[in-house]
């Protein structure tokens, strides 16, 4: 690879992590010049992130105004929830009925099982996203399947940008209910139960969307 172009995977590399992290808020416009002095390379690198980023759905560029970061609209939510919904009940059904790598779901089980108990469902606001969050992609990879797994590391980008847009303003009761579904999906895949395991992530998924919605209602407002 040339020094343009690992340059250019330097920047890309950096400018989504600050996007997804929300360190680049939406609606932020983008200067090239700004961008390329803080990374400490030229403008072309930058051009070149960008356009791979607006490709990606990370950049928004209006023709005669320029880029910005893009904005998370209800759309969004709502797409990403959707596609989560066929890829996750999916994954969760086909481990309830042939149960072939359940062993860190176990775990996951038990570290649900003691957050359950220390849960307060309380309106405090929290913003505490970590390993017992990563249940999600814990059942995706149970499913043992690389190229599965692949396609859903690309959606897990917008995935964390949406929670960390959200995180600061899910509550402790929130918290609870997140939770306590994570155990029902969980249960259903460890005691063998397609039907359930199925429904329980169709209603987890349910539930975080009319969540988000209404964060996102609240926000415009």
């Amino acid at each position: 690879m040339s020094t343009v172009g690992n340059k250019k995977v330097r920047v890309y590399e950096s400018l989504k992590r600050r996007i997804i992290d929300c360190e680049l808020a939406p609606g932020l416009p983008i200067n090239e010049a700004d961008f390329a002095g803080e990374l400490g390379v030229s403008k072309t690198p930058v051009r070149e992130a960008l356009r791979q980023l607006e490709t990606d759905g990370f950049v928004e560029n209006v023709p005669g105004r320029g880029s910005t970061i893009s904005h998370l609209t209800p759309l969004d939510i709502r797409e990403i929830l959707e596609i989560r919904e066929i890829i996750e009940t999916g994954a969760a059904k086909h481990l309830a009925r042939f149960q072939p790598h359940t062993e860190e779901l176990a775990k996951k089980r038990a570290e649900h099982q003691k957050l359950l108990k220390g849960a307060q469902g309380s309106e405090q606001y929290v913003h505490e996203w970590g390993e017992w969050e990563d249940v999600h992609l814990s059942i995706v990879k149970a499913v043992g399947n690389r190229t599965f797994l692949r396609m859903y590391e690309g959606l897990l980008d917008r995935i964390k940008r949406i929670r960390n847009h959200f995180g600061q303003r899910f509550t402790q009761r929130r918290f609870h209910e997140i939770v306590s579904e994570h155990l029902a999906i969980l249960d259903g895949i460890l005691e063998g139960d397609p039907d359930r395991a199925e429904e329980a992530v169709r209603q987890h998924l349910q539930n975080a969307g009319a969540f988000l919605m209404g964060l996102s209602v609240t926000r415009k407002e």
